[in-house]
């Protein structure tokens, strides 16, 4: 009687561990890259546990997730993804029932251009994709989710709004970065940038795509150029040296140091994107 009572036990506490494990998991909201983790951190608050897949110095270009992560996917609640750069998180919903969400739906794509994410406009439109998606999957926190999108809505506005106010202060309407990432926010705001490389890699511009910058830069007489730290500095390098002008900061968000990751998130970094572009177009 008493070994019966003892296995009863055993069964009910491996029933119990497989019970929480499934609740955890069942609780966990994956996503891709740092924009849309961040993005969703921000909506979903303390109702879910947001992952992610991307981590680290991990180029998103070029990323191929383990069995592992894809396995850790399939057993979350739901996988949010941007496109383009990682459409590998669909390979989640093989066979799992897993609800797979690509946030940048409704957004007009720019060809052979992933950076939907850095522009406040389009920010708002994947906040709005994940909110929806969050209210479907747990309704009962509808209102939660749907005042902490508004909060979002409001911040993405309000620094949408001071760029559009400084306009009366800009001498130029073009700026100078080394990687092409904010051809979004060039768009919505009537702007255009002009890049050292390419949409993929981050890779050495020919010498006759710098000698070009390097011209450019020299005849619109402009004092910076758009630089993330997480790419080769060798990049700028001979145009800061050719032309003397000075290298500002800009977070492209595809990587993001740990350091800053700890005191920042989407709203603080795009923030100072937009004071930076606001400086170099003054």
């Amino acid at each position: 009687m008493r070994r019966f009572i003892l296995a009863m036990g055993l069964m009910v506490a491996i029933l119990v561990s497989a019970c929480s494990t499934v609740s955890k998991g069942s609780n966990k909201i994956y996503t891709t890259i740092y924009p849309v983790y961040s993005i969703t951190k921000l909506i979903a608050g303390d109702k879910f546990q947001v992952e992610r897949v991307v981590k680290g110095s991990a180029e998103p270009h070029s990323f191929e997730p383990q069995t592992k992560d894809i396995a850790e996917m399939m057993e979350s609640k739901a996988v949010f993804y941007i496109g383009h750069i990682d459409e590998w998180a669909k390979k989640a919903s093989d066979g799992s029932g897993v609800l797979v969400v690509k946030v940048s739906e409704g957004i007009d794509k720019i060809k052979e251009d992933p950076h939907v994410w850095t522009s406040p406009k389009n920010a708002i439109i994947i906040a709005q994709n994940i909110k929806n998606t969050l209210i479907k999957i747990d309704p009962s926190n509808k209102s939660y989710y749907e005042n902490n999108f508004n909060k979002f809505k409001n911040e993405m506005e309000r620094i949408s709004k001071k760029f559009e106010n400084e306009r009366k202060n800009f001498k130029r309407n073009v700026f100078v970065i080394a990687h092409p990432a904010f051809g979004y926010l060039a768009r919505d705001y009537k702007l255009n940038q002009i890049a050292l490389t390419g949409q993929e890699e981050v890779e050495e511009p020919s010498p006759k795509e710098v000698a070009k910058v390097i011209d450019f830069i020299k005849k619109q007489n402009i004092k910076y150029i758009l630089f993330d730290r997480t790419e080769n500095e060798n990049i700028i390098k001979p145009v800061v040296e050719a032309t003397g002008c000075q290298k500002l900061e800009i977070y492209t968000m595809g990587i993001v140091p740990y350091e800053i990751e700890q005191k920042e998130n989407y709203i603080t970094l795009m923030e100072k994107n937009i004071e930076n572009i606001i400086k170099i177009l003054k």
